[in-house]
């Protein structure tokens, strides 16, 4: 690991400080605790870390680091910022976005509590964008929160009631704070938000007993609204039954493109609400595409590995229902991958600056998964430092997706 460890940090939180550095040439982020970690902890830590690598939108621990002044720090691929930030930049999001954002953690929270890792502490300083715009939920893990308890008072309107009155971290609780992101996403405002002059002791009172009232925004459509009051429930046993139920049904809600040669309904054109501010466009672009866009392109691109010994990569690109206009002389390179063991590094070139992307990721012995790259144009990948891996990369403008040759590691055969 090199760079200067202690220079200016990332963000502080109530327990560690996360500060920038690099390991093998990587822009990383140092999540430093303040003491070394017990071998307990740091056995629950692994065995978190072991559990997550499946689950998709989780940001995974590469490593635990043992300082040299004594204290451990959790390193992992450095975002460029956090949902936190975002709201203090923007305000509000689109309804729109703001479902695409809550989907993303429903999921990520289904998939890790079915591995039997529950997160703790879901808040909006830990769901963090890539550099490409994707969305991921940070900082798993109940053991390190019990290994160094947070001050409440630092964070309450983030707590669920129970764990005011409790200590209790579990599903539940993490549905709650799933609802705390969704609110504020759809508001820019806490649900519960602390009143001038209000002593401790009844604002303690109003958090654990007091319903959230309703959200009163013209767009937001009611079944939304009422779901975001369940996930709030002051009693766990009123919140939704678990993460995937969530998420299910927000995807229900993901916007659908208006059929052909026939004008969208009122209440589904771009402009029935209120425009957002120029950044939050420019953001939303690689949010919904990080979801939206990439269901299209799961449902459209069939993929699949190939082979015994040497994996191949056979893609085709999707028909059409209709003949679709072609771009002419759209040119897309994927350049040669930097393969860095436990990370590839990939860039590439195109003929249009208009396009979204994606790439498709396929492992050895492995299913294929689509990583979105709204309008980069490098993209750093997760990858198990001993499979062998083909990628590709794809561009649409909306109606038509090109797809660059394929680029293997490790002596993979690629198939077009």
């Amino acid at each position: 690991m090199t760079g200067n460890l202690f220079g200016v940090p990332l963000g502080i939180g109530p327990v560690a400080t996360v500060y920038p550095a690099t390991y093998a040439g990587v822009p990383v982020a140092m999540k430093v605790f303040p003491a070394r970690l017990d071998r307990a902890t740091l056995s629950a830590v692994e065995r978190d870390r072991e559990r997550l690598r499946a689950v998709a939108s989780a940001l995974p621990v590469d490593g635990v680091d043992h300082l040299p002044d004594g204290r451990h720090a959790l390193r992992m691929e450095r975002c460029t910022r956090s949902f936190a930030a975002l709201l203090g930049q923007v305000g509000r999001l689109s309804t729109a976005d703001a479902v695409v954002l809550g989907h993303t953690v429903a999921t990520c929270l289904a998939s890790a509590h079915a591995a039997g890792v529950v997160h703790g502490g879901v808040h909006p300083a830990n769901v963090l964008f890539r550099t490409t715009g994707e969305p991921v939920l940070a900082d798993f893990g109940v053991a390190l929160r019990q290994a160094f308890p947070r001050d409440p008072a630092r964070s309450l309107e983030y707590l669920a009631p129970e764990t005011l009155r409790t200590d209790t971290l579990d599903e539940r609780t993490d549905l709650y704070g799933l609802g705390v992101v969704l609110h504020l996403a759809l508001t820019g405002d806490h649900p519960q938000p602390g009143r001038l002059g209000e002593p401790m002791g009844e604002r303690l009172l109003r958090l654990v007993r007091t319903p959230v009232p309703p959200i009163d925004r013209p767009d937001v459509p009611v079944i939304l609204s009422a779901m975001v009051s369940r996930l709030l429930a002051p009693d766990p046993a009123h919140r939704p039954p678990d993460a995937a139920w969530v998420a299910d049904r927000l995807a229900e809600l993901f916007p659908r493109p208006a059929e052909p040669d026939r004008p969208p309904p009122p209440d589904e054109r771009e402009d029935a609400a209120p425009p957002a501010p120029a950044e939050a466009r420019r953001l939303t672009t690689g949010v919904v595409f990080g979801a939206a866009a990439t269901v299209a392109v799961l449902g459209a691109v069939a993929a699949v590995l190939l082979g015994d010994r040497r994996p191949e990569v056979v893609t085709t690109t999707p028909a059409a229902s209709a003949e679709p206009e072609q771009v002419e002389d759209f040119e897309l390179e994927l350049a040669e991958p930097a393969d860095r063991g436990n990370l590839v590094m990939l860039a590439w070139t195109s003929s249009s600056d208009i396009v979204d992307y994606a790439v498709i990721v396929a492992p050895e012995n492995e299913p294929n998964k689509v990583v979105p790259a709204g309008r980069a144009h490098a993209i750093t990948i997760p990858v198990d430092p001993v499979r062998r891996y083909c990628f590709e990369v794809q561009a649409t403008d909306g109606r038509v997706i090109h797809t660059s040759p394929p680029q293997p590691i490790r002596g993979a055969v690629c198939r077009p």
